[in-house]
């Protein structure tokens, strides 16, 4: 199984070159024809001008050897965040359901009288889901130990990742999006700043950031208007410039009714560690404390004495808030932890795709020419067949942790990525779908009960130009209502 990174890491160019050969060398035929197809599916991709060449199937109940639809089941696709589908099984065979990151707390020296007479430490393990509530709950248990007061800078500590080179804006050139995110062992609120717009009945249009960042201008240029709130009357425009340096500026513009209920934005400005030193600084000095310092990136000086550790909540819940949403950041967190956990920090990339390597081999999965990368699914080189997914599929079905993937899996017409899909019927909470969506990539897989009582395997990836503009969902749709019916 050939397993890269991204081509922009040199590390890998060769390998990659490699990988590409053999991708483009696969023949286009597929293991069964297109009339083999369910009529309704062909009925669907001829409504949507879509060419069953260019979709890949595999579908097999959970109790069976054989598939009952293998549709180019050996062809490569781009599986888009179906690839989270293997960051979450590998993670919890490799690191389990109860595993727990850890962010730890150090100093030069223990408090006396509330003062910290050096430097204060706070070293990172790649928590995906840190949040500025877990950091103000450091910022509570550092009260709770008399600390009020640290004399010198405050140190953070990010080593447990090696670093990461990429641009947040190589991907779509839109670098402020949340989705573009780059990791960081130390990451708060994954790497988002919430931009509130709160209307008030009189007086301006009240706009403010968190964290709070004295690097970051935010111009406030909303017209209010004395409207009933609708759609044409709330239009806030966000615009982010420079949004990759210290110095980012936000501007809002465009139209707001004072009508309007306050409402949340999320994008990615600025540098990573001043909104985490300026989290904690607001946060530490509300509670009465003072720091003295700045912050400056560093290590934890051996013999530091240990003031805490907080725990992030475990593995399993973490894999849920990922795949319901389809958060590329966790995932890339999640990816580069288990490389760190097996092969040692610095966290790397490389680790972890030797790490998958080796989990696939011993999970007895044949992957001949995979290409699994940063392991969210946010990528142009990925790459997986029907079979391949539909293998890990029917052995996680056959695992202990079956009921931990399956619980992470959006639910049709319920929740997450799959809430406003197939909600009319009987069909509704039968499929669990992990669900995928790039430029010309539309992908689902997962598991779908049918009517018959019989549980059911399902992939689909289609890669098509424009397929993303809802023609690739209303196929996987007429696959999934035929198989509920059928199966």
């Amino acid at each position: 199984m050939d397993l890269m990174r991204n081509a922009r890491h040199n590390a890998f160019g060769q390998l990659l070159g490699m990988g590409l050969s053999c991708l483009l060398a696969l023949p286009l035929t597929g293991t069964a024809a297109a009339a083999e197809l369910p009529s309704s599916v062909r009925a669907e991709l001829a409504e949507q001008k879509l060419d069953a060449d260019n979709l890949g199937l595999w579908v097999q109940a959970v109790d069976s050897d054989s598939p009952l639809i293998a549709h180019q089941g050996d062809q490569l696709f781009n599986p888009a965040s179906v690839m989270k589908l293997v960051t979450t099984v590998a993670a919890l065979d490799t690191l389990g359901p109860s595993f727990r990151w850890k962010t730890e707390i150090y100093a030069d020296a223990m408090p006396v009288d509330g003062v910290i007479d050096g430097d204060l430490y706070i070293k990172g393990y790649g928590d995906p889901w840190f949040r500025s509530e877990d950091l103000w709950n450091v910022t509570l248990r550092l009260q709770e130990l008399g600390v009020r007061e640290v004399r010198g800078d405050v140190v953070l500590d990010d080593s447990y990742f090696g670093p990461i080179e990429d641009d947040p804006g190589d991907f779509d050139n839109r670098p402020d999006r949340v989705y573009n995110a780059i990791p960081n062992a130390l990451l708060l609120d994954n790497r988002a700043v919430r931009i509130s717009i709160a209307p008030h009945g009189t007086g301006e249009s009240a706009v403010s950031t968190w964290p709070p960042n004295p690097r970051m201008a935010l111009e406030n240029e909303l017209t209010l208007v004395n409207k009933p709130c609708r759609n044409s009357t709330n239009r806030p425009v966000i615009d982010i410039r420079n949004p990759t340096e210290a110095a980012a500026e936000i501007q809002v513009r465009g139209t707001v009714s004072r009508q309007c209920a306050p409402h949340l934005y999320y994008r990615v400005a600025g540098d990573p560690h001043d909104a985490f030193f300026h989290a904690f600084e607001r946060l530490f000095e509300s509670a009465g404390g003072t720091i003295d310092g700045h912050w400056r990136e560093g290590l934890v000086q051996a013999g530091s004495p240990k003031l805490l550790t907080h725990d992030s909540r475990p593995l399993s819940y973490y894999l849920w808030l990922m795949n319901k949403w389809s958060n590329n950041v966790m995932a890339r967190h999640i990816m580069l932890t288990m490389g760190a956990e097996v092969k040692g920090p610095p966290a790397t990339e490389l680790k972890s795709v030797e790490l998958i390597d080796r989990w696939a081999k011993k999970r007895g999965l044949d992957w001949k020419n995979a290409v699994v990368d940063n392991g969210s699914g946010l990528s142009r080189l990925a790459r997986l067949t029907p079979r391949q997914l539909g293998d890990m599929l029917m052995s996680v079905w056959n695992s202990p942790y079956m009921p931990e993937v399956m619980a992470t899996l959006p639910i049709a017409g319920i929740d997450g990525t799959m809430r406003k899909r197939l909600d009319k019927g009987s069909i509704r909470g039968r499929a669990h779908i992990k669900t995928g969506t790039l430029r010309d990539v539309r992908a689902g897989a997962g598991f779908l009960l049918a009517k018959s009582g019989r549980r059911y395997v399902v992939v689909m990836l289609h890669n098509e130009q424009g397929v993303q503009y809802g023609g690739g969902t209303r196929v996987q749709d007429a696959l999934l209502t035929w198989l509920y019916e059928n199966g």
